[in-house]
């Protein structure tokens, strides 16, 4: 699996969860003898046998490997690069857009509570009645007083079929309901008129993003439309292999992306030659939250002029992440390459800058991106 994807701790976290095996012990992960190990080992070997025997409380060992894995990937300094405990794993490192749960978007609100931000539409949550503003109090009878996200989202989800009993807090009012849990689709692209321009946005960059452009774009009836506004503001990533797929939507078969290794060598990567019939301008609107694969599509479409980019700077990740599973049924997430656009220009802490820079207006309840955009597109008509 190859991510371009954002930092986790910058989105929230969707209640899902996925068939997935524990692994071996951590005692069979290592060696049959200290004295076998290399002597640039040596030390930890030490620690580890000071641990066992001399600390005052009974060490759990799984505990024990699983931080020494976090302290080995995180002194990479990368913050894209780290250790994937099992459970998380497990549940949260799909990108095929269907997921297994309960089907709710939490976050953690002011005061500590884990408060639902979205239901996903035909999700078991929705079918029972379930709404945003509602805060998770009780899973299966015990308090969630305390939890974190990645606690609740490894206790909510389970097994499709399986029921779990979830208590909310509404309001004044506690609100109990069973819930069988099931597949469901994350909601990613949304779309609407503005007149006779077509609006599309998108959430996410997976497996099902570019099949479900092209139903938006369907669905808008794109011939009958003066101009196109494509709207990744807050979009964090996803895959490359679908950040490609999307770029191809508009590119074809033209450079997409240049990928430079370890090694420095320089592999031009190109669209999929599966463009569709676009004859209008078109606009992508980005924000500071656009991320990795959002960065990919905005640089690709500057660089060969096939979009005008409006909003503001981008969050400015060009790199590569692979994620590797491990013995234990966690993983490594690395960085292996970095990217560059088209002509070879650096979005890594540098961003994709607007052809138009519009900032947002927290003052205002409207839209001004957008009214940019909109008013943008009105303006070629002459």
């Amino acid at each position: 699996m190859t991510s371009i994807r954002a930092p986790h701790s910058a989105r929230s976290i969707w209640l899902i969860l996925l068939a997935f095996a524990l692994g071996l012990a951590a005692g069979s992960l290592l060696p049959s003898s200290h004295a076998e190990s290399d002597p640039l080992f040596q030390p930890f070997w030490e620690a580890w046998d000071l641990i066992q025997s001399r600390y005052i409380d009974e060490v759990d060992s799984e505990q024990l490997v699983e931080g020494a894995l976090t302290g080995l990937v995180d002194s990479l300094g990368d913050e894209f690069s780290y250790y994937i405990r099992p459970e998380v794993y497990a549940r949260d490192y799909d990108y095929s857009g269907e997921f297994t749960g309960i089907g709710v978007m939490v976050k953690t609100n002011d005061q500590g509570g884990i408060e639902v931000m979205e239901v996903a539409p035909d999700s078991p949550a929705a079918e029972v009645g379930v709404l945003r503003g509602d805060i998770f109090f009780a899973v299966d009878g015990e308090s969630v007083a305390g939890l974190t996200q990645d606690d609740l989202s490894a206790l909510v989800p389970g097994p499709r079929g399986t029921s779990v009993r979830v208590t909310f807090r509404r309001g004044d009012e506690l609100l109990t309901f069973d819930i069988v849990r099931d597949v469901f689709v994350v909601p990613n692209v949304d779309y609407e008129v503005h007149g006779d321009i077509a609006y599309i946005s998108m959430n996410e960059f997976h497996n099902l993003a570019r099949g479900q452009l092209e139903e938006a774009l369907a669905a808008v009836d794109m011939p009958a439309r003066s101009g196109l506004i494509v709207d990744v503001r807050g979009n964090p990533g996803g895959t490359i292999e679908s950040a490609i797929d999307v770029a191809s939507l508009f590119l074809d078969d033209d450079i997409v992306l240049q990928q430079v290794d370890r090694d420095g060598q320089i592999r031009m990567t190109q669209g999929n030659g599966s463009s569709v019939s676009i004859h209008v301008p078109i606009v992508l609107l980005v924000d500071s939250e656009s991320a990795s694969a959002s960065e990919l599509l905005a640089g690709a479409l500057q660089d060969h002029e096939r979009a005008t980019i409006i909003g503001e700077k981008t969050f400015g990740k060009g790199t590569v992440q692979t994620i590797q599973e491990i013995v234990n049924g966690g993983a490594v997430r690395l960085t292996v390459r970095r990217y560059l656009t088209p002509l070879g220009r650096v979005i890594d802490k540098t961003s994709v800058v607007p052809d138009i820079i519009i900032e947002e207006d927290d003052a205002s309840d409207n839209d001004n991106q957008l009214a940019a955009a909109i008013a943008f597109l009105e303006s070629l008509r002459g």
